[in-house]
């Protein structure tokens, strides 16, 4: 029997079709809702208490980008430490010393990324096509600006921008606030990709009345005007996205979702906290995009007696159990099917009372950020 041309052609197709159906049976997952063409997938590292030099976060970037990663956050500043040079806080290369390709404040004597190196760092993202995301902490976790304010005779507007009655917070109610805040920020913006994001953090600050929610509201919707002005945008944790409020948010503001508690040590101020926040389903309803970041499944604190081999297959193990539509801890019955639910990242935070050098630290966790990076591709 004789075959024409056009019936091999078809048999070719029918073959293809056959293999389509065949791998989005191996790889779809029902009822995720993941879009692949705007999927974020990312980690991020804490270099702020624990700081990490430019061959260092080059070796995260590598691994994202070995497995079909996106982003990597950088925490470049905490209480502990402001781990990036900043003219306006005066940590500048020029009044700091230089030793085995890191720069240290002379008055501190704590460590920073000059802005050429973390520039490199971004550029570097880049060709990997993993998009670098500096995260600059304002207006909470701030004493490691209050440090430097001080170390550099900058007590009058230190007093201006302290909150007294916070923990470690600039004074979000203040313009002096808002004002200093642009100027740290803006002397990243440069560095950065436009279309791309930076981090103003926002998290565990003091928010607890009508008046507060709408002083946030100001200062955070200024933020965001001002980034977007020169064609950056704008990402934070979801500590200040009050329900009473959320309407009142620029929508464009990317969410990164933590803890709907806020994990506090009572139940009672964690009913507080969940009391006043919106939950990540109500922040997609009112238009806002959000990235999930589990505290329970994608949150790691650095120690260096939990990263055995037994451990590290047990985190992967409970890994399994997640999946991007579980938002609020294990919490499997309250589920977010948002097409505005847009990625997943891991965060891995280091803590001075646990101590682990960053080589130890990268190699424990290679394993488990391969499993981590792949499972998420899966949805």
């Amino acid at each position: 029997m004789k075959f024409n041309r056009n019936y091999y052609i078809a048999v070719f197709l029918f073959i293809i079709v056959l293999l389509a159906v065949f791998l989005s049976m191996i790889f779809y997952h029902p009822g995720t809702t993941v879009n692949a063409g705007s999927k974020r997938t990312g980690i991020s590292i804490d270099c702020a208490r624990s700081f990490k030099n430019v061959n260092f976060i080059k070796k995260y970037i590598n691994e994202i980008h070995k497995n079909k990663g996106n982003y990597l956050t950088l925490h470049l500043t905490d209480n502990e430490n402001f781990a990036v040079e900043n003219e306006s806080l005066h940590q500048t290369i020029s009044n700091a010393y230089y030793k085995s390709g890191i720069y240290y404040n002379k008055k501190t004597k704590l460590p920073f990324l000059s802005k050429n190196q973390l520039k490199n760092i971004i550029h570097y993202g880049n060709s990997k096509h993993v998009e670098v995301i500096p995260e600059i902490d304002v207006p909470g976790h701030a004493q490691g600006i209050f440090s430097l304010l001080k170390a550099n005779g900058e007590y009058n507007l230190y007093k201006q921008v302290v909150r007294s009655d916070g923990y470690n917070e600039m004074d979000y109610a203040k313009e002096k606030t808002l004002s200093l805040s642009k100027r740290i920020i803006g002397e990243y913006i440069p560095l950065i990709k436009a279309g791309d994001y930076i981090s103003i953090g926002g998290d565990e600050i003091t928010v607890n009345n009508d008046k507060q929610e709408d002083q946030i509201v100001k200062y955070i919707n200024s933020m965001d005007s001002y980034i977007n002005q020169h064609s950056i945008k704008m990402t934070m944790w979801n500590d200040a996205f009050h329900k009473k409020v959320i309407n009142k948010y620029n929508k464009n503001i990317l969410i990164d979702y933590w803890s709907y508690s806020g994990q506090r040590a009572s139940q009672e101020q964690s009913n507080q906290n969940m009391a006043l926040r919106a939950t990540m389903p109500e922040l997609n309803k009112a238009g806002f995009k959000t990235i999930n970041c589990n505290f329970y499944y994608l949150y790691l604190i650095a120690n260096e007696k939990i990263f055995n081999k037994h451990n590290v297959q047990f985190w992967k193990n409970d890994l399994m159990k997640w999946n991007p539509k579980i938002w609020n801890n294990n919490d499997n019955t309250s589920l977010d099917k948002s097409k505005n639910n847009i990625g997943m990242q891991l965060s891995i935070w280091n803590d001075g009372s646990y101590k682990i050098n960053n080589l130890d630290l990268y190699n424990n966790l290679k394993t488990y950020i391969k499993s981590y990076l792949n499972y998420s591709n899966s949805f």
